[in-house]
């Protein structure tokens, strides 16, 4: 019985480890460093209105439930304390553990230390400078100071030089304190967030100033099939021409439609030759050319399906072949410029079912290249 109870131990702490690593994964860090400095001054020795417990006291066990809700993504994190400036702990990789046990060595007995708050600043000076990355300072303090280099001016410089984001977390109140000075601390970078002590005694508040300073939950990555980067109304996982330039009429697979202009030449059966009703129809094409200098034509020849696969091929190429051949002897279009394909009967655009159909079928279209329909 106690082997099995031990086992189900064992497997509840695989899952509780297992599930702290995946709510890990999906959280970004804000900053690469932080430092906590905290106020040992002789007004934190004070207590803070509303309560039984004097500032030091509050402040170290704000930092021990602080502690416990940061999550392990890889922080360096240091200690130090101000009235007197000392190093508790030297910038480290973060853990909760290793931490909480720096936590514990903050004292709480102070007396009647002066307050030189600037001094306990500018302390912070050297790991700031072998400090890489994003930093971050937060200040547990009432802002009050009565000795040494105005705590502001100090601030300002480490944020300048060092791209700090100053957070405070303040124990001013109605009796003592200086908020002014921390909310102008805080107010150095936009990135800057600033509580007070009786609002941190609220867990889902912590929580909530913990995640503001110290990372963001990462969004959940996007579908790329839900994508559609050239706006072309066809998702990035179909679209094989990516880059379509807007305002164009696409296909299915997201590439541009070439411009086919309908030539409204038809052929006898088995026939190739052009009738002369025909002749103005292709006039006013030649005109219209003229809108594209330069651009390349197509001209598709194409048949019903009455006849073989092979002859219909060879029949479609001397339609496509006529027409061209008349575009540029009667009407003097550039024949660099102008190729003709056959189709045979693979694309009828009526059926051949019916003689009506079969005459649609057997057709001639331009395809302009590089010129496309728009939307």
């Amino acid at each position: 019985m106690r082997k099995c109870t031990l086992i189900l131990l064992s497997l509840l702490l695989a899952l509780s480890v297992a599930t702290a690593s995946m709510a890990a994964q999906n959280l970004v860090k804000k900053v690469d460093n932080f430092i906590i400095l905290v106020d040992r001054s002789g007004s934190m020795d004070d207590k803070y209105v509303g309560t039984k417990d004097k500032k030091i006291v509050l402040a170290k066990a704000l930092l021990e439930r602080m502690n416990a809700m940061i999550p392990e993504l890889g922080y360096n994190g240091g200690l130090n304390t101000a009235a007197p400036a000392g190093e508790i702990q030297a910038l480290a990789p973060f853990a909760v553990a290793s931490y909480g046990a720096s936590v514990a060595k903050v004292p709480t007995l102070i007396g009647a230390n002066p307050t030189p708050l600037g001094v306990g600043l500018k302390a912070l000076e050297p790991a700031l400078q072998g400090a890489s990355g994003r930093n971050a300072v937060i200040i547990l303090s009432d802002g009050q100071e009565n000795a040494g280099e105005g705590s502001l001016k100090v601030a300002a410089a480490l944020a300048e030089k060092y791209n700090v984001c100053f957070h405070t977390i303040s124990f001013a109140d109605t009796v003592g304190g200086n908020q002014k000075l921390l909310d102008d601390i805080t107010a150095l970078k936009s990135c800057g967030v600033g509580a007070s002590a009786a609002q941190l005694a609220d867990d889902a508040a912590m929580k909530k100033f913990v995640k503001a300073v110290f990372y963001d939950e990462a969004s959940a990555p996007a579908d790329p099939c839900a994508l559609d980067d050239d706006g072309d109304g066809v998702g990035n996982c179909k679209d094989t021409c990516p880059g379509t330039a807007a305002g164009l009429a696409v296909d299915a697979a997201g590439c541009p439609i070439p411009m086919v202009v309908k030539l409204k030449v038809n052929f006898d059966f088995d026939k190739s030759d052009i009738k002369p009703q025909y002749h103005q129809e292709l006039a006013d094409f030649a005109a219209f050319m003229q809108q594209y200098p330069g651009v390349s034509v197509e001209i598709d020849g194409h048949t019903d399906s009455k006849g073989t696969d092979e002859y219909n091929q060879k029949l479609s190429q001397r339609r496509a072949n006529s027409v061209r051949e008349y575009l540029v002897k009667k009407l003097g279009m550039d024949g660099s410029k102008i190729t003709a394909v056959g189709f045979g009967e693979s694309k009828p655009v009526a059926s051949n079912d019916t003689d009506a159909g079969r005459a649609e079928n057997r057709r001639i279209e331009a395809v302009l290249k590089g010129v496309y329909k728009k939307k």
